[in-house]
């Protein structure tokens, strides 16, 4: 990570947005190499009823996970003031906390029904985990919204590395010794989490020790000051995870095991290139945007930065589309083509989706939530639909095909509507 950043620092004639940007693409490239390398091993350790369990559970612990602050970490970048920056991070670590417990209690009583409902039998004795990981996934988020407010963008990418080559070493430890069921995969995750908030402690614990933040911002000031977040993001932001959640909870309910374990394959290949590119971009985006707004150039940005990412996928995109089934084979073994199949389908939307996707963060920035609420709404009604219309006809390539073809219409949707917020903003 020294050499990525050493070679960015030397090139004098790079933008720090475009420093920050390579920085954490040097982090985030590694990351999903590390991910690459190792998929052909664990793909063969684990079957994909192993995956297909393992997505019913990430898939829970996302939908909730992306609530567990209520939505207050987004705010920390927003103010002018450090010291409100970080009364937000300590606030969101608070609600991370409570959401967290209320849900290890549902859990605790309801568990078993709710994995029964989905499918999902195998994952009734890990119950507990739920909670634990939860409250993780509330610290790291908030505390990367921190990091990212103050341009730490080297830790950002030693935080992208270390937890995949936590999950990814204890997994094929695991699986070695004989440990090849859903719990040892779960285990794996709440490690890699672990090492997450370990990268993290070096750079936020300082500021709780020394009391470097003043304190001068109530929380109940805060909560109000901040309300949008909570009374229109946090539904958009929850109906949105959940049209991405409950697909691997459909697809096991509707298909079976196998094939929510061969959807979750062939997300995580497509989501490469986002992960590598759009993740990093977006973190860069969403401080950069919140500047140009005040710029009135927010529109101009927008449009530069969704130019770059269709060039940067598009390439990506031809590649899937024609070579995805015997690359999976190859890669994975012969029990992945189905997913290999599923990528083809789902090349279109994925291009659209990736252009789009980090420059939602717009809604939030122009406080425009109402409006990324009914994206969500839309988004999540027609993948609902469109699995259920394959699942009465009794043919998952159906519903994987109307899945593509809808989200391909909605993404492009939400693109006109967040360049038109960009342009009103510049105009007023």
């Amino acid at each position: 990570m020294r050499i990525i950043d050493s070679f960015i620092r030397k090139q004098k004639g790079l933008s720090p947005d475009s420093k920050s940007v390579l920085t954490l693409v040097g982090g985030t490239t590694i990351a999903q190499v590390l991910n690459f390398l190792f998929a052909p091993v664990t793909t063969r350790l684990f079957t994909p009823e192993v995956f297909g369990d393992l997505s019913v559970f990430t898939s829970i612990t996302g939908i909730v996970g992306i609530i567990v602050c209520l939505r207050y970490e987004l705010a920390i970048i927003l103010p002018q003031d450090d010291d409100e920056g970080f009364s937000l991070l300590k606030l969101s670590f608070i609600f991370a906390a409570i959401v967290s417990i209320a849900t290890g209690f549902i859990f605790l009583f309801w568990g078993k029904a709710i994995y029964t409902a989905f499918g999902a039998k195998n994952l009734t004795i890990y119950w507990y985990y739920v909670p634990i990981i939860l409250f993780l996934i509330g610290v790291i988020q908030a505390s990367n919204y921190w990091l990212t407010r103050t341009r730490q963008f080297i830790i950002l990418s030693w935080n992208k590395v270390i937890p995949v080559l936590v999950i990814n070493t204890v997994s094929l430890g695991l699986g070695f010794a004989g440990y090849r069921d859903v719990g040892a995969r779960i285990f794996a995750i709440l490690i890699s989490n672990i090492a997450n908030i370990v990268v993290i402690a070096k750079a936020i614990i300082p500021n709780f020790k020394y009391n470097n933040h003043s304190t001068k911002y109530p929380r109940k000031e805060l909560i109000k000051s901040y309300k949008n977040f909570l009374v229109y993001d946090i539904w958009g932001a929850l109906l949105n995870n959940l049209s991405w959640m409950i697909i691997p909870i459909l697809m096991n309910t509707y298909y079976g095991r196998n094939a929510a374990g061969q959807y979750s394959i062939s997300l995580r290949i497509i989501q490469i290139p986002a992960s590598i590119i759009g993740v990093s971009i977006s973190q860069v985006f969403l401080k950069t945007a919140n500047e140009e707004k005040y710029n009135k150039k927010l529109y101009f940005y927008c449009i530069k930065m969704s130019k770059k990412l269709c060039i940067y996928t598009a390439p990506i995109a031809i590649i899937l589309l024609i070579l995805s089934k015997p690359l999976f084979l190859f890669l994975f073994g012969e029990n992945w083509g189905v997913a290999g199949r599923y990528t083809q389908i789902l090349v279109p939307w994925s291009l659209l989706w990736f252009i789009a996707s980090p420059l939602s963060s717009v809604y939030t920035i122009c406080q425009k939530q109402n409006l990324f609420l009914f994206i969500s709404i839309l988004n999540l009604l027609t993948r609902l639909l469109s699995l259920y219309v394959g699942k009465m006809l009794g043919n998952d390539i159906l519903g994987i095909i109307l899945f593509s073809a809808s989200g391909f219409i909605v993404y492009g949707i939400s693109l006109l509507i967040i360049f038109n917020i960009a342009k009103r903003n510049d105009n007023t």
